[in-house]
């Protein structure tokens, strides 16, 4: 393997005529993409998630009501709420 080195790199970078050297500066910087944020959650996916995260234990019955009496919420979470069955709708005090 070789590598080429000419010390001399400045002075033809300087010897270019002036269309050359703006053709250079225009191109755009092909640096790395900037990090996005991700995408929101559709109301679907919201639900989806809540309902998993009871049917797993990870959320108890009262904390799904409480999630559920959010305005935003409610819409999406009327039909995870009445899917569930009744057995599984246990309050905390009353374990």
């Amino acid at each position: 393997m070789t590598f080429d080195f000419t010390p001399d790199w400045q002075d033809s970078l300087a010897s270019q005529s002036a269309d050359e050297t703006t053709m250079v500066s225009l191109r755009p910087h092909s640096g790395p993409a900037k990090p996005k944020a991700p995408p929101h959650p559709s109301n679907s996916e919201l639900a989806e998630l809540v309902h998993e995260l009871f049917t797993e234990g990870t959320l108890s019955w009262d904390q799904l009501q409480s999630l559920s009496r959010v305005a935003e919420l409610k819409p999406m979470l009327e039909p995870t709420i009445a899917a569930i069955p009744s057995v599984r709708r246990v309050s905390g005090h009353r374990r």
